[in-house]
């Protein structure tokens, strides 16, 4: 992937933020940003072991049992609902559908996400885990074997007005299978910045600005990855955040799949209805 979104490269290689997200569980989204060597980031680091997707021996699992672990930042243990006093109030199943150019225009299923809400009083937390299929999105006759597609980025919309934002993962729990990957960091952005080996954890404002509307969940999800860390399906991914009581309602377009070249594959994004306290 030659092109802008990769330009981040040039403001250098940074360590860890020394702020970064450090507690289990929950980890509220600075509405301002978190404050990083060089600036402001909208990002807070949760589970970056296995170099976002680039160590081909995967990443280290949260864990909480006996001791705990370094690795559990924004993670909870798999209990479902996912804080005492929420109940389940939404869930569906939806296809993840390709349509564009590389698809010859022709609707291609590359995967699934169970989209579901949960729900105490004034407080909603929103979830999706996304399972992707074993099917080749390029049906160009000059693309040979199977292209598939790789979820780098996971965005949810409406939550702009709100008030404080938290996110959480789910590493094992109701979903597909027990092989999940893990979450890398999230952020209240619409722009996804693709991570390369040695880049900061945290892209700074000017690169990825804040938009209090959507949050951005940093995975790597593919049915097989190009660079060995195959992981088709994802932990749960919850945002928890203000809503009404009201039954909650789908609106086009909420959920946001991006692959984003981490292997030089090309820029795609597909989007799905979903569950929103607003329309984004």
């Amino acid at each position: 992937m030659k092109n802008s979104l990769i330009c981040h490269a040039a403001v250098g290689v940074f360590l860890l933020a020394s702020n970064h997200a450090s507690a289990t569980g929950f980890v509220r989204l600075p509405a301002s940003g978190s404050d990083v060597e060089g600036g402001k980031s909208a990002y807070v680091s949760c589970n970056i072991t296995g170099d976002f997707g680039s160590d081909p021996n995967g990443s280290i699992p949260p864990t909480f049992e006996p001791d705990g672990g370094a690795n559990n930042t924004c993670a909870l243990p798999g209990a479902t609902p996912p804080l005492e006093g929420f109940k389940a109030v939404a869930r569906t199943v939806r296809d993840i559908v390709m349509n564009n150019a590389y698809t010859l225009n022709q609707p291609v299923k590359v995967g699934t996400v169970i989209d579901k809400v949960w729900r105490k009083g004034t407080q909603c937390i929103y979830g999706a885990k996304i399972r992707l299929d074993n099917v080749d999105y390029d049906l160009r006759a000059s693309e040979p074997g199977k292209q598939y597609f790789e979820v780098n980025d996971f965005l949810r919309g409406g939550f702009r007005g709100l008030g404080p934002i938290s996110v959480a993962y789910v590493h094992t729990e109701e979903g597909f299978t027990a092989s999940d990957e893990v979450l890398y960091r999230a952020g209240l952005t619409s722009t996804s910045v693709v991570n390369f080996p040695g880049d900061p954890a945290q892209p700074l404002t000017d690169l990825a600005p804040i938009n209090r509307n959507w949050v951005d969940f940093t995975s790597d999800i593919n049915f097989l990855d190009d660079d060995g860390s195959s992981f088709r399906d994802s932990p749960w991914f919850l945002v928890k955040s203000a809503c009404s009581d009201a039954a909650p309602v789908s609106s086009p377009n909420v959920l946001r799949f991006r692959q984003m070249g981490q292997e030089d594959q090309p820029l795609i994004e597909v989007k799905v209805r979903g569950f929103a306290p607003e329309q984004p």
